[in-house]
C-alpha cells in the first residue's frame, strides 16, 4: 500500500495513514480493544445507578477498576505494537503482539501517572502548559512499547524526538483529537435520543472500542515521522533491508 510507505508526512497525511492502517486490519484492532474494554463495560453497567454502595460493591468496583486499567493498557499497547509491525512490513501476529507488550504494562501505567501529574501542572498555566506537555512527551508510550525504554528513558527520548517539532506534533494530536471528539459527540446525541442509561453505556463503549485504535495508530505514526525527520529512520531501514538482501559468501545464489 503506497499510502503506508515509510516516509515523512504532513499533519493530514499522518492521520490519513492511521485510517489506512486501521482499515487494513480493523478486525484485529477491534478485537483487541473489545477484550480490553470488557471489565470497563461490566463496571459501568453494574454501577450505573446512584444508589448508596455497600462495602462489598465498593471493593468489587475497585478491583474492576484496577483490572480495567491493566487490560485497557495492554489493549492500547497491542494496537500500537501491531500497527508498528504492519507499517514496517514485519511479521505481525496478534497473540505474539499481546504477549510482548504485557511486560511493559506497569511501566506504561507509571508513565501515564507521571504524565497526568504534568498535565495537571500544565493546566494551571492557563492551559498552555498542558499543550506543551502533550507535544513534548507525545512519544513516551511509543518509546516504552517500541524501543523497550524504561520510564525515565522514555521521557528523555520523547523530549529528544519533539525538539523543534512541537507545532507539528501538536497539530497532529489536535486534528485526530477533534475528529474523535466530533464522532463521540454524534454517538452521544444518538444515545441521548434513546433515553436509556444502559443503551447509552453500550453505545459509548462500542464507539470507544471501534474508534480508539485510531488514536494509538496516529501516535505510532507520529513517533516514526519524528524519527524519520530527525534521524533518517527511513534511510536506516532501507539500508538495513539492502544489507539483508545481499548474498553472504558461500551462500547459494538467490532464485530469480
Amino acid at each position: 500500500m503506497d499510502e503506508l510507505r515509510l516516509r515523512s508526512r504532513t499533519v493530514s497525511e499522518i492521520v490519513d495513514a492511521a485510517f489506512a492502517l486501521y482499515r487494513r486490519d480493523s478486525g484485529q484492532y477491534i478485537l483487541i480493544m473489545a477484550v480490553a474494554t470488557i471489565p470497563q463495560l461490566v463496571s459501568r453497567l453494574v454501577f450505573r445507578t446512584d444508589d448508596v454502595l455497600s462495602a462489598v460493591s465498593i471493593l468489587v468496583g475497585f478491583i474492576t477498576a484496577i483490572t480495567s486499567a491493566f487490560t485497557y493498557t495492554v489493549g492500547a499497547a497491542a494496537v500500537m505494537k501491531l500497527g508498528s509491525e504492519v507499517y514496517l512490513g514485519e511479521p505481525a501476529d496478534l497473540g505474539d503482539t499481546v504477549r510482548s507488550v504485557i511486560p511493559r504494562v506497569f511501566a506504561l501505567l507509571w508513565a501515564g501517572l507521571m504524565k497526568a501529574i504534568l498535565y495537571a501542572i500544565g493546566l494551571l498555566a492557563f492551559f498552555v502548559g498542558a499543550f506543551y506537555v502533550a507535544a513534548r512527551f507525545f512519544a513516551v508510550g511509543a518509546s516504552i512499547i517500541l524501543e523497550n525504554k524504561d520510564v525515565g528513558e522514555a521521557f528523555t527520548r520523547s523530549s529528544e524526538l519533539s525538539s523543534g517539532r512541537k507545532r507539528h506534533i501538536l497539530n497532529t494530536l489536535l486534528l485526530v483529537g477533534i475528529i474523535y471528539l466530533l464522532l463521540s459527540f454524534c454517538v452521544t446525541l444518538v444515545a441521548g435520543i434513546t433515553r436509556s442509561t444502559v443503551i447509552a453505556i453500550i453505545l459509548s463503549t462500542v464507539f470507544q472500542i471501534v474508534a480508539s485504535p485510531i488514536i494509538g495508530l496516529t501516535d505510532m505514526l507520529l513517533y516514526y515521522d519524528c524519527r524519520i525527520r530527525g534521524e533518517g529512520f527511513d534511510i536506516e531501514r532501507m539500508t538495513a533491508s539492502m544489507d539483508a538482501g545481499r548474498v553472504s559468501p558461500g551462500a547459494p545464489p538467490a532464485a530469480i
